[in-house]
């Protein structure tokens, strides 16, 4: 589970609930040192020699101890180092338990073995149901053991009901616990997914509308313009003029047309709707015939063999590199180099430019669609398509960076 932080809702995670979990028990050790404190001097039976002192002296480790694992708590911060402390602070508080249960063996009618059933309510917030079942597991070994070492040092009766059925009720205490504690993971395990899924829509939603307001908007002015410009000087306007007008109204037409076929393969591929002829395809053929539709692609070198044949649906492959051909003429930088090569029973085909490559922080979400984040002058639904797209033909997308040199798409197909 990754770590989700939303507004209205804490991060959670592995780290974050250890992190809280040894967090809330440091606070519990520092309010039960004045309750311990009050215990010992208020005790009414008098202690055998040295065992008033020698509870002073488990009360010092245990001030000692949560200080150090205060200080630890404070420091630098990660999964193993609060799993660690997590175990350590269950571990003292076992340790502690225990030996204040045995310390007071003297006393047979003492209730303070329920100060026991502390330790898995504590596995139970660190470590859940496993937690909360070993360090019953742990009390209940140590509670045994002294009753059989207070009936023999202090002739004390030793009524195996009576063990047995105060560990059987820590037992359901640690049961019970533990899994309440593994319901509620699970309960902010899918809460957290739900926030992230609706962030998820938000961006898509903002993406959308950045889209629409930039792709959309810019040749619509194009198409306006030219369409007024004829209209406006119906007369006035040269022959050869009239063509440039209508040429550029037609490919910003095309432009759009494109973009909104775009759009209906993403609803159909998020719907499970999308339709793909698979086949053998020559793949040198499919590139050049892609790249006709590209323009500007002129100056792309391809390097690919012409026997080299993937299995392929044809249309969306063209559409597969043309989206990445425009993708790296319009973020990258020439020259643009299309290579193809046979790996095993797969053809790998990288398409690399030499322009500034994709920023760090975009890589996470490079191939999501309409993502808000994108800083690069448009909000990227291609990439979203081009991954959907060969991967529903069996194979695979990833971006490299090549350093200062650009960066590179690579695309796995398998051989027809």
């Amino acid at each position: 589970m990754g770590a989700v932080d939303s507004e209205g809702l804490a991060p959670t995670g592995p780290y974050e609930d250890l992190h809280r979990g040894a967090g809330t028990m440091i606070i519990v050790r520092w309010v039960a040192v004045p309750w311990v404190l009050l215990q010992i001097i208020a005790y009414e039976i008098p202690y055998p020699p040295g065992y008033k002192a020698l509870a002073f002296a488990f009360l010092s480790v245990l001030v000692g101890g949560n200080a150090a694992l205060m200080l630890a708590h404070r420091g630098p911060r990660g999964h193993e180092r609060a799993r660690t402390i997590g175990i350590l602070g269950l571990v003292l508080d076992v340790a502690l338990l225990s030996a204040f249960v045995w310390l007071y063996a003297f006393d047979y009618q003492t209730q303070i073995w329920a100060v026991l059933f502390i330790a898995p309510l504590e596995g139970a917030i660190l470590f859940q149901l496993r937690g909360a079942l070993w360090a019953w597991a742990a009390i209940a070994l140590s509670y045994a053991f002294r009753d059989i070492w207070g009936a023999a040092r202090y002739d004390n009766p030793l009524i195996w009901n009576s063990i047995s059925f105060r560990m059987g009720i820590g037992g359901i205490i640690a049961l019970v616990a533990g899994l309440m504690a593994r319901d509620l993971l699970k309960q902010r395990t899918n809460l957290a997914d739900a926030v992230a899924r609706l962030q998820q829509v938000d961006r898509m939603r903002s993406g959308l509308i950045s889209m629409l307001g930039h792709d959309v908007r810019n040749p619509l002015t194009v198409i306006r313009g030219a369409v007024s410009t004829l209209i406006d000087k119906e007369g006035a306007v040269a022959s050869k003029d009239r063509l440039m007008l209508l040429d550029a109204a037609d490919r910003q037409a095309r432009r759009l047309e494109s973009l909104a076929s775009d759009l209906l393969d993403l609803a159909r591929i998020d719907q499970g709707r999308l339709h793909l002829e698979p086949g053998p395809v020559p793949l040198a053929e499919a590139v050049r015939d892609s790249l006709s539709y590209v323009p500007g692609a002129d100056g792309i070198t391809v390097e690919c063999d012409d026997d080299l044949i993937v299995r392929a649906d044809p249309r969306r492959l063209e559409q597969v590199i043309v989206n990445l051909v425009s993708n790296a003429l319009h973020h990258g930088a020439p020259p643009v180099e299309i290579t193809a090569r046979k790996v095993d029973h797969t053809a790998i085909i990288d398409v690399t430019d030499h322009g500034p490559g994709v920023p760090q922080e975009e890589l996470m979400g490079l191939f999501e669609p309409f993502n808000a984040e994108r800083k690069s002058g448009s909000v990227g639904y291609g990439l979203a398509i081009v991954k959907a797209l060969v991967e529903a033909q069996d194979g695979s997308v990833e971006y490299a960076s090549n350093g200062d040199e650009g960066g590179r798409f690579r695309v796995t197909l398998p051989l027809s």
